[in-house]
């Protein structure tokens, strides 16, 4: 007579965990849809015969209050995304934007490169156009970073800050040959920069 008695509290006890977690995914979800992302665009960088514009889509609880001097800073970004305009083609790249070397060493400190950016990750901070003499042509420096605060950055190998990505104007990325010619004159203040574009999508409190 015990038996069935087992069997239906088993089966009512089934019945309440699988409510129980379905509440669960409702509450996250309704929460997702009431997070309130919007689309951010930095000014236009012209550059050559290219424009360069960081478009993010991001979440900033306190929009329109003073950031100091790091700029906007968003809470999260589910997208952020740079786009390449270059002889009438156009090109998306997402960020956090690395070389596979630069990629493979992040990973070894722990950063994940991912397309949902939170506080912590690399984020855009700023576009750059330049020029080196004896170096034909343009090309774009593309500042990242995690923090604000640079006595917390990382500078080590593959730093995306201390080695930003330079991007040809099609949006391809250069040589590692010529990377390693513009790093040293980007250290000394050799490379003509004609114009920097503030493209900060995500960074955290000062």
């Amino acid at each position: 007579m015990n038996q069935p008695l087992i069997l239906i509290r088993l089966h009512m006890n089934n019945k309440f965990v699988s409510f129980c977690l379905l509440s669960v995914c409702l509450t996250q979800l309704s929460h997702a849809q009431a997070t309130p992302f919007k689309t951010y665009q930095s000014e236009p960088l012209h550059c050559g015969e290219a424009t360069f514009q960081v478009i993010s889509s991001c979440f900033d609880p306190d929009e329109g209050a003073l950031r100091g001097s790091g700029g906007v800073m968003r809470e999260s970004c589910q997208s952020s995304h740079l786009l390449v305009n270059w002889k009438g083609q156009q090109k998306r790249i997402d960020f956090p934007i690395a070389t596979a070397v630069q990629t493979q060493q992040l990973k070894s400190k722990g950063y994940t490169l991912q397309k949902v950016i939170r506080q912590g990750d690399w984020s855009p901070q700023s576009l750059a156009c330049g020029q080196v003499k004896g170096i034909s042509g343009y090309f774009v420096v593309v500042n990242q970073a995690t923090t604000n605060d640079l006595n917390q950055e990382y500078l080590g190998k593959g730093s995306l800050s201390e080695e930003p990505v330079l991007l040809n104007l099609n949006g391809t990325m250069t040589s590692d040959a010529l990377r390693q010619k513009i790093y040293p004159l980007l250290k000394q203040d050799k490379v003509k920069i004609t114009k920097v574009v503030s493209a900060n999508a995500l960074f955290g409190d000062e």
